[in-house]
């Protein structure tokens, strides 16, 4: 995957409120309240003299809303919604501010990538092996602890080839893992190699590929899967301290207007934090899974009985933690020299000439049809990772077997990233009702598109690079995620990139005939996500009946140059009828 070149963390500071609120009110109860409301049919909370954009079917924009408990009551003028104060409510003057429905993340990695805070990061910089030696060195200035293994994240991985002999010489007494920014390359030194039973004698996973020299050694380069190993190898914390970090995540996706999430890779680690955050009370965040298929080359009766058994165990609650769908991952990565992608024609060398590399094929099309065919007649979403246009296809395939076989389900089947797609299958996403989950804060010129994917796609194919316009002219409804930790979770920042094609004011736009525009955006991340994670009818728009789940913003983003739209800051995000951010009180 294609990522940023940076993360943005966001202060956050937490309001937090005890209790659950139950809501019993009709939308129609509005037409007979009193002007001065009776403690019975009072709001809790009540929003006047702003302009909230409610994402319901008018794309209608409003003065006021009101809430009770967890649940708005009325969306409408300032005098209609006035008529709903009582009391004890809590009346709000927004003066103008912009209200949108509370942000969805429907392609992240939460709990996975939580667990990097802390590490030394690279920043996703574009570093030489010898700039990367010097910034471990950095790292490193206690002695090492040779019990300890040591992790670097967030290396750039764009054309950049490290030897054995680099790695033991950054760290050899113990194991040394970095870790590739674009979430398919691990990087492992001699004892983390060892540790983790790789060697010459080891044969590759059917998802993944050790590299190796001329002799058949690993060089300590492994793609995709084949870092399973390692990742298996290393000590990991206990569930209590990942869940502390992953609580710190949450606290800055909260900053940003995020409150729901669905975690597009989750195993039983990653559950365990949830679950203990659920427990606690912290879980201040609603939570959708993809459960992990760990071994996707198991009998499919074996694969289907496991997360169904997994299914029953994480359906916690069905408005805050739930698992429903499966992952599968068809291809890796374009950008050279990862090349894992599935492409349908193959990879152009330096020169621009073809080579034999089509990208590896992780599945024949016969197993990818098995599966989905038996996870969408058990209910389950399929969520699949394609960057290339083959694995695109293949999964378009797949899904086509499924509606044969099985007629429709409505499991919101969906493909994430879609970095190349062939315009053949544009309009198939419509005709199979598959979600299209981009990640559009990547589509832009930068060191990945630039260095390591124009040349080794060659000038036709590269016309359909993100091709989001494309895909909503033919009918497709679009999603948008963040996939943090490759890439910041601020929506914004992928709204104005969705907009202008472009790294920043000044930089050349990639493909600006595919941008998408402020409405396209917006919905990708309310309305449209919700509807990717099964809970339209309780979030992603501003309607009575519907959960309390909105922010408040800095600024009017439909009034602004799409340049500006990073700098859009949240004042205050709003969970359930709760107040669970506010920014600092200080002038911005």
């Amino acid at each position: 995957m294609a990522p940023m070149l940076h993360t943005i963390f966001k202060a956050a500071t937490l309001a937090a409120w005890v209790g659950t609120f139950v809501m019993a009110a009709a939308a129609d109860r509005l037409a007979s309240a009193t002007p001065a409301a009776s403690a019975a049919t009072a709001a809790d909370l009540v929003l006047l003299h702003g302009k909230i954009h409610t994402e319901d079917a008018g794309r209608s924009v409003a003065e006021a809303l009101a809430l009770r408990g967890n649940t708005i009551v009325a969306v409408g003028t300032d005098q209609a919604v006035s008529a709903l104060i009582g009391p004890k409510t809590r009346s709000i003057d927004l003066r103008g501010r912009v209200v949108l429905p509370g942000i969805i993340d429907a392609h992240t990695h939460p709990a996975e990538s939580s667990e990097d805070l802390g590490k030394c990061s690279l920043g996703d910089k574009l570093l030489t092996p010898a700039q990367i030696k010097a910034k471990v060195a950095g790292c490193l200035k206690e002695p090492p602890d040779p019990k300890v293994w040591f992790e670097v994240v967030q290396v750039n991985p764009s054309a950049l080839t490290l030897t054995l002999q680099d790695l033991d010489a950054m760290l050899a007494e113990r194991p040394l893992l970095l870790e590739g920014s674009d979430g398919h390359t691990v990087w492992a030194n001699s004892a983390a190699l060892k540790a983790a039973g790789i060697s010459a004698a080891t044969r590759d996973k059917a998802g993944g590929r050790i590299e190796r020299d001329s002799a058949g050694n690993p060089t300590g380069t492994l793609r995709d899967d084949a870092a399973s190993a390692v990742s298996d190898a290393k000590p990991i914390s206990d569930i209590a301290a990942a869940a502390s970090k992953l609580d710190k995540v949450f606290d800055d996706m909260r900053a940003v207007g995020i409150t729901s999430v669905q975690d597009a890779d989750a195993d039983e680690r990653d559950m365990q934090m949830y679950k203990r955050l659920y427990d606690t009370h912290r879980l201040n965040m609603r939570v959708r899974a993809m459960l992990n298929l760990k071994n996707p080359h198991e009998p499919v009766e074996t694969l289907m009985a496991e997360v169904i058994k997994s299914r029953a165990k994480w359906a916690i609650d069905p408005e805050f933690l739930r698992a429903e769908g499966i992952k599968i991952f068809a291809d890796g990565v374009i950008e050279y020299p990862s090349q894992t992608a599935a492409l349908l024609d193959p990879y152009l060398d330096a020169s621009g000439k073809p080579t034999q590399n089509r990208g590896p094929t992780y599945f024949t099309q016969q197993e990818f049809n098995r599966i989905v065919d038996a996870a969408d007649a058990a209910g389950f979403a399929v969520h699949v990772h394609a960057i290339g246009d083959r694995a695109v296809r293949s999964a378009l395939d797949a899904f086509a077997d499924a509606r044969r076989r099985n007629g429709p389900q409505d499991n919101r089947d969906q493909i994430a990233h879609l970095e190349l797609v062939e315009p053949e299958d544009f309009p198939r996403f419509k005709e199979l009702g598959v979600i299209a989950n981009f990640q559009l804060l990547w589509a832009e010129s930068d060191p990945y598109i630039a260095s390591a994917t124009l040349k080794y796609l060659g000038a036709e194919r590269s016309r359909y690079l993100y091709p989001a316009r494309s895909l909503k002219d033919a009918g497709a409804l679009i999603a948008g995620g963040s996939d943090w930790g490759v890439s910041s979770f601020d929506a914004f920042e992928a709204m104005e990139h969705a907009i202008t094609r472009s790294e920043a004011r000044g930089k050349p736009p990639l493909l600006p005939e595919q941008s998408l525009n402020l409405q396209d955006m917006v919905d990708a991340y309310t309305i449209n996500a919700a509807f990717a994670l099964k809970q339209e009818r309780t979030t992603g728009s501003l309607e009575p009946g519907k959960r309390g789940d909105f922010i408040v913003l800095d600024r009017d983003i439909f009034a602004i140059d799409p340049f500006d739209l990073h700098r859009t800051r949240v004042l205050a995000t709003y969970l359930d009828g709760r107040e669970v951010y506010a920014a600092k009180s200080k002038a911005r």
